[in-house]
């Protein structure tokens, strides 16, 4: 692929050959979404960072570079997690803290590949796999998606019932 003037938004040598990003040549490659991705979203707002004249910490540049971030992280660590965690660690002592830890690592692993490919390409991960998987493979990835979010509502459900059940006087 070859970068045109117009097209170099990313820092390449104009004719450059090879592929914008760093990734394969192959037709419809992620650094070709990329390019026609950002020229399809020139008007989309920008996050302001707030301009100072404090040199140290700003509450208001941590909150405009945390944004998603801070949401996911919540989500990452609900209460029903942590209580389950709890209730694992109960049952099996210290016999699953490296399945804790592994989880975690992969986690935050994924997160970060995630958010490059967001801050590169300008597209979130569902809209990457639709792009570049058929049909057959997007079904499956949304099935097990789905069922992933099954299994995390379940315990929730089941959490409120209880809940509900021990602060209504056991009726």
């Amino acid at each position: 692929m070859v970068i045109e003037e117009s097209d170099n938004r990313f820092g390449i040598k104009e004719g450059s050959g090879g592929s914008a990003l760093g990734t394969h040549d192959n037709e419809g490659s992620i650094a070709q979404v990329a390019v026609r991705k950002w020229d399809m979203r020139s008007d989309v707002p920008k996050v302001v960072i707030p301009e100072s004249e404090k040199v140290g910490f700003s509450l208001r540049k941590l909150w405009a570079f945390t944004g998603p971030g801070f949401l996911m992280s919540i989500a990452y660590l609900d209460p029903g997690n942590i209580e389950s965690d709890l209730q694992s660690g109960v049952t099996a002592q210290y016999k699953l803290l490296w399945l804790l830890l592994t989880a975690s690592a992969l986690g935050l692993v994924v997160q970060r590949l995630s958010a490059r490919l967001g801050v590169v390409t300008g597209l979130h991960l569902a809209e990457l796999c639709y792009r570049q998987y058929k049909k057959v493979p997007r079904i499956i990835l949304w099935l097990m998606i789905e069922v992933a979010i099954i299994g995390s509502d379940m315990q929730e459900v089941i959490g409120t019932a209880i809940a509900l059940y021990l602060l209504s006087n056991k009726v």
